[in-house]
C-alpha cells in the first residue's frame, strides 16, 4: 500500500472509529459499571468482552492498555462477535496491543464484513483497493465499499464510504464498476435471503 494512501485509509478508519465510540460513549463508566462489565466479560459474555476491550483501548473507566484491549476484544472476536471482529482487525492494522499485520487485519475485517457489518465492509474494501494484506482487487474493493455505504447507519458515514468509493472509481474502467455493482447487489440479495 502506498504510504500516502495508507495514511488516508488510517485517517478514515480513525474518523469512523472515533465517531462510533463517541456515539456509544456519552459518559465515563462508573466504578460499579466497570466491575459489572468485568464480571460479565470474565464469564465469557462476548458483548461485555468487546465493550471492556474498547474501554481499555480508549482509557474509559480503566487505565488505557492496548494489550488488555486486544486480549478482551480477541476473546469476543473468537466467539464470533461481529463488532469485536472488526475491532480486532483495526488493532492489527493500527499495531495496537498486537503486532501490526495487514493480512491478519484483513482476515478479521472479512469475517465481520461477510456478516454484514458496514465498518468492516468499508475497511476490507480499502484493504482490497490498495493491496494491504490481501491481493489488490479494485472490483471487490468497490463491491465492499458499496455494501458499506448501503449499510451505514448515519449520513456522515454513508458520505464517507461514498467518497471512498468515488475515489476508487477514478482508477477503474466502467465495466469494472458495473461488475462490482452487480456483485454488491447479488451479495445483498443473498444476505437478505439468509436472514
Amino acid at each position: 500500500m502506498m504510504k500516502g494512501s495508507k495514511f488516508l485509509f488510517l485517517a478514515n478508519l480513525f474518523v469512523v472509529f472515533v465517531y462510533s465510540m463517541a456515539m456509544s460513549a456519552s459518559q465515563e463508566p462508573t466504578p460499579t459499571e466497570v466491575t459489572e462489565i468485568l464480571a460479565l466479560a470474565e464469564q465469557g459474555d462476548a458483548e461485555a468482552q468487546n465493550e471492556l476491550g474498547s474501554w481499555y483501548y480508549a482509557g474509559r473507566g480503566v487505565a488505557k492498555d492496548d494489550i488488555e484491549a486486544a486480549r478482551w476484544i480477541g476473546l469476543a472476536a473468537d466467539q464470533g462477535h461481529v463488532p469485536a471482529q472488526y475491532n480486532l482487525g483495526l488493532l492489527y492494522f493500527r499495531n495496537r496491543g498486537v503486532d501490526g499485520n495487514d493480512a491478519e487485519a484483513a482476515k478479521w475485517y472479512r469475517r465481520a464484513a461477510e456478516q454484514g457489518y458496514a465498518p468492516a465492509q468499508g475497511a476490507l474494501g480499502y484493504m482490497l483497493a490498495y493491496g494491504a494484506g490481501v491481493e489488490e482487487n479494485t472490483v471487490m474493493a468497490y463491491m465492499w465499499l458499496e455494501l458499506a455505504r448501503n449499510g451505514a447507519t448515519d449520513e456522515f458515514t454513508r458520505r464517507l464510504y461514498a467518497q471512498q468509493r468515488h475515489e476508487l472509481a477514478q482508477r477503474m474502467a466502467p465495466a469494472e464498476i458495473t461488475e462490482a455493482t452487480r456483485l454488491a447487489k447479488e451479495w445483498a440479495a443473498a444476505r437478505s435471503r439468509q436472514q
